[in-house]
This record gives C-alpha cells, structure tokens and sequence, in this order.
C-alpha cells in the first residue's frame, strides 16, 4: 500500500513539476540537468502512469477479487496504462527539427 502511494505521489510530482518549469508546456525546461522536450506529452506520461499504476492499486486492495467495482477498475487501469505508453511512445519518436545554423551556409 506504501507503494502505490509513493508511486502515485512521485509521478504526479513529476507531472507537477514540469508542467510549472515549462510555464504551462509553452518552454522547454531542464530537470537533472537534462533539457525536457514536450513538457506536456511528458506530464501527460507521468500523470496516467500515476494513476494508473498508484492510484490503480489502492483502489484495488479497497475492492474484493472478481467483483464489479474490480473489473471496471481493471479496465479504467489498463486503458491509463496504454495511454501513458502511447504518450511515452509519442515523446520517444518524436524529435524536434534541428534549426539551420545560418552563419554556416
């Protein structure tokens, strides 16, 4: 149960705080010291892993095995998870375009 929260907690954290370094996804901001390209896809990402996979298991300790409330909760957390792994997938292939050095043409 620790668990869930902690990961719950730390991925919404995440989501937190890149969407407030980037001022609402508009500025491309740095995090380790690494620069964050698509803040908003990223926070996205961090935001349904949070809930799908924290908050998802909470939820699942609360309801019993093979009951209504844990299959819906089993499909409303397998869709969470495919969409943070389309957003991860989207913020992986997706690469800015390189700007052209005018000074050197």
């Amino acid at each position: 149960m620790v668990l869930a929260v902690v990961v719950a907690v730390a991925n919404l954290a995440v989501a937190a705080v890149l969407l407030a370094k980037s001022r609402g996804g508009t500025a491309a901001p740095r995090i380790f010291g690494r620069l964050q390209s698509f803040p908003r896809l990223r926070a996205a990402m961090h935001a349904y892993l949070g809930l799908g996979f924290g908050v998802g298991w909470l939820v699942k300790d609360i309801f019993p095995s093979h009951s209504t409330g844990d299959t819906v909760l089993f499909n409303v957390v397998r869709i969470l998870l495919v969409a943070g792994l389309v957003t991860a997938l989207l913020v992986a292939f997706q690469h800015a375009r390189p700007i052209r050095d005018k000074a050197a043409s």
